[in-house]
This record gives structure tokens, sequence and C-alpha cells, in this order.
């Protein structure tokens, strides 16, 4: 079960890459291998300090307390991005800069061009940087969540970091070929019910 629960988490964990890649794809923007590299090995980091922070809680609490919790996270967490998801359907805001305040990491998944500081159409090595450190935002709250479930910290991060850089490439080419906002929208709504269902068996099991 674990096995799959890490497979299904890398690919959910790793739907806001392929969101990135369509919208870069899009509006043009170009993302080199050596740069997807490191904004995938940034997001990684932030799963490993998430876990390694997770497996504190190992040592002195029961299993069975851990891993109720760490359903209760993966359940919390998916709701909040299938609430994230809808919310952009009904959303009036049309500025980076809006009235509801929308926080940084979902203004960046609205508005990845933001990242492109000097306009150059190319995500350069610093701007690829900060991209890694707003998508491991993602990654810390799952992490946690899959270190208090018992996951295996190598094959997890090893996993995200696979899935990371496949999914930028991927939606960067899907994006070349044809672009729907519908598509980003479904993708970050599959990927959250993953996550909520995954929260549910492995609290059940």
């Amino acid at each position: 079960m674990h096995f799959l629960s890490i497979m299904f988490f890398a690919i959910s964990s790793s739907s806001d890459s392929f969101i990135i890649g369509l919208s870069y794809a899009a509006k043009k923007i170009k993302i080199n291998a050596i740069n997807n590299l490191v904004v995938a090995f940034i997001s990684c980091i932030g799963t490993i300090l998430a876990m390694l922070f997770g497996n504190i809680f190992l040592g002195f609490v029961k299993p069975i307390y851990t891993s109720v919790l760490g359903s209760l996270i993966w359940l919390l967490f998916g709701l909040y991005m299938f609430r994230n998801a809808f919310k952009k359907n009904h959303s009036d805001c049309v500025q980076i800069n809006c009235e509801n305040h929308i926080n940084l990491y979902s203004e960046m998944l609205e508005h990845p061009e933001i990242v492109d500081k000097n306009n150059s159409k190319t995500i350069d090595f610093k701007e690829a940087i900060i991209l890694g450190f707003i998508l491991s935002i993602n990654n810390i709250g799952l992490g946690l969540g899959a270190s208090l479930l018992g996951m295996n910290i190598y094959l997890t991060s090893l996993s995200s970091l696979i899935f990371s850089i496949l999914f930028i490439k991927m939606g960067y080419f899907i994006g070349e070929k044809v672009f729907s906002s519908n598509l980003s929208n479904y993708a970050e709504k599959i990927s959250a019910c993953v996550i909520i269902l995954l929260g549910i068996l492995e609290l059940f099991m």
C-alpha cells in the first residue's frame, strides 16, 4: 500500500509543476533542462525537510496516533487544494495584486509569468530558484503527512523529484500543442481528490 501511496503522492505533489509547464508554454516562456532540474531539486528538498521534521514525532508518539495525524494532514491539505482550485472558477480577480489578497503560492500558479522578473521569456537560474522555493510550499505540507504515515523518505523524495522534472516537461509539451485554462484547473482538482482519497485510505488501512 505504501508503494502505491508514494507513487500517487509524487504524482499529486507534482501536479503544480504540470500546471506551470502548461502556462509557460502558452505564454512562450522557456525553461531549459538545467533550470527545470533546479526547480525540481529545490522542491524535493522541501519534501525531505518536511519528512525529517515529521520523523521527530515518530520517535516519541505512538504509531497509531502519527498515522491518524498524517492522514488528517493529507485530508485537510487535499480539501485546501480543492478549495483553491474551485475558487479560481468564481474569482472576479483579474490583476496579480488584487483585493482578495491571494497568497503567494496561489498567485504564482495563476500567474507563473511573474517569476520571469526581467520579461526575457526565459526562466534563468535565479528565477528557477525562486520558482523552486515557491513550489516547495506545497510539498512541505504533503511531505509532513507522508512522514507521519511512515513512508520511506528516500523513495518518496526521489519519486517527487522525478515526477516534478517530468511534469514540467510534459506540461510544456502539451501546452505547446493545445492549451486550455480548464485543463490546468482540472489537474488541480484531480490532484486534490487523489490526496483526499489517499488520506482516507491511509486512515482506515
